[in-house]
């Protein structure tokens, strides 16, 4: 919580394996913090490397050093136990500054430990250390804990450059002028009547201006946004006028009639005397035969469309859709049609329902004479031709023709001399690239 590094946390010990550093400012200065493993209370050459990395730092980092003891001994260890790890690494804080923090002051206080404990503090601070009460969980007492250790560090710092050989260099440069006394007369400081009378406002409190939140808050739903009431204009009584809309260089309210609505008012009651005088109750003229014959007539149509509907969505067709032309036509449905339309189809069994050919002429008759050996006989003129067999109508075969010009065009592209080409070419033949290359251009390898 002191600076930015992202250290692990955990309720267990020895969380920290290695030396963690973050950075934080105090002073406009840099500082680092270091994070340093536990250390157990035995013997140097037991330790492990995650303890030496912590005794390594203490002896050679130039810092402060913080001493964290855990009070509540929560952690397994007690308070002799901890006091006696001190005793022992109490040489790698040696011309160091040095600060005792007593943490978890929100479990247990060092005025709530017993008489013994008490005094193991007390003789912390009879040696010169200072003892600080800190909890990591409510940060009681951290800031402090910063102040102090950066303030000692900088006092030792200070210190330590006054005792050196570089001292009486620097001394040599510095001059402190102190100003003498030029009169009795007293100079006050001036201050601006402005500056004054700010402050004076400062220190009354002023009512707050309300904001559109508050009054949301106060209206609840009934809030409506009104941001004409903030419009800066002349005349403070036009905020809330009409804006007239224009369209095509025209106002649209000088065509509207002021008094419109009184006038529909009117109306309506006109209407509604009309339909209580019986105006409306006149019975309808009687139609005569031609127009109820029309309307039966138009009856029977949308029926006939609904069940049209009706057949279209019981076949679901989802195949390729054939024109009318290409359909087969049933008999019976054609006959039913015909029928339908008001044509007689009684003695119509043996009818084939097609347009009357041409009579067929009379045949010549066949001459006896041997055709030549030398013309083969010619297949018979009857018989479609293949590449137009199975087409319907010329607009087919124009298709037809374009998808076959569209399946050449893959072969035509690999340069195939048909459909079975299958050959594969040798792009590095052996006998013109194995070899040593001499002398000469690499033209020729």
């Amino acid at each position: 919580k002191v600076t930015r590094a992202d250290v692990e946390v955990q309720p267990y010990a020895f969380t920290t394996k290695s030396l963690f550093v973050g950075h934080m400012d105090y002073k406009y200065l840099r500082w680092q913090v270091v994070d340093t493993p536990g250390i157990l209370d035995h013997p140097l050459e037991d330790r492990n490397t995650i303890e030496m990395q912590a005794i390594t730092a203490l002896a050679h980092l130039r810092a402060a050093v913080l001493y964290v003891m855990d009070v509540s001994e929560q952690c397994g260890h007690s308070l002799e136990e901890q006091v006696e790890l001190f005793r022992n690494i109490k040489p790698l804080f040696a011309n160091k500054p040095l600060i005792i923090v007593a943490n978890k002051c929100d479990v247990k206080r060092i005025s709530e430990l017993p008489e013994d404990s008490q005094k193991i503090f007390e003789a912390f601070e009879a040696e010169g250390f200072s003892v600080i009460e800190t909890s990591t969980l409510t940060e009681e007492g951290v800031i402090q804990v910063k102040t102090e250790a950066c303030d000692r560090l900088l006092a030792h710092r200070v210190d330590t450059k006054m005792k050196g050989n570089k001292v009486n260099e620097v001394l040599n440069r510095l001059h402190l002028a102190m100003p003498t006394k030029r009169d009795n007369k007293e100079r006050l400081p001036f201050i601006p009547d402005g500056v004054v009378a700010r402050k004076k406002r400062m220190e009354v409190d002023t009512p707050k201006r309300k904001l559109e939140r508050d009054i949301e808050l106060e209206m609840g739903d009934d809030y409506i946004l009104d941001l004409q009431k903030y419009w800066d204009l002349m005349n403070s009584s036009e905020k809330y006028d009409k804006i007239p809309e224009i369209w095509e260089g025209h106002n649209i309210l000088d065509y509207i009639d002021p008094d419109i609505m009184r006038k529909l008012e009117e109306l309506e009651k006109e209407e509604e005397l009309r339909e209580a005088a019986g105006e409306y109750d006149s019975e309808p003229e009687s139609e005569d035969e031609e127009m109820m014959e029309i309307r039966q007539l138009a009856r029977k149509i949308r029926e006939k469309k609904k069940l049209k509907i009706l057949q279209s969505k019981e076949k679901d067709v989802h195949g390729p859709r054939m024109p009318r032309t290409a359909k087969k036509v049933q008999r019976k449905v054609l006959e039913k049609e015909m029928t339908d339309l008001g044509l007689d189809m009684t003695n119509k069994d043996d009818a084939h329902y097609v347009r009357r050919s041409r009579s067929t002429t009379r045949k010549r008759k066949r001459e006896e004479s041997e055709t030549p050996r030398s013309v083969s006989r010619s297949r018979s003129c009857s018989r479609t031709p293949r590449d137009v067999s199975g087409l319907r109508d010329e607009k087919m075969v124009k298709k037809a023709k374009i998808m076959a010009k569209k399946a050449q065009k893959k072969m035509n592209r690999l340069g195939r001399k048909g459909e079975a080409d299958r050959h594969i070419f040798n792009l590095k033949p052996k006998h013109l690239l194995a070899g040593k290359r001499k002398s000469g251009k690499t033209q020729r390898r």
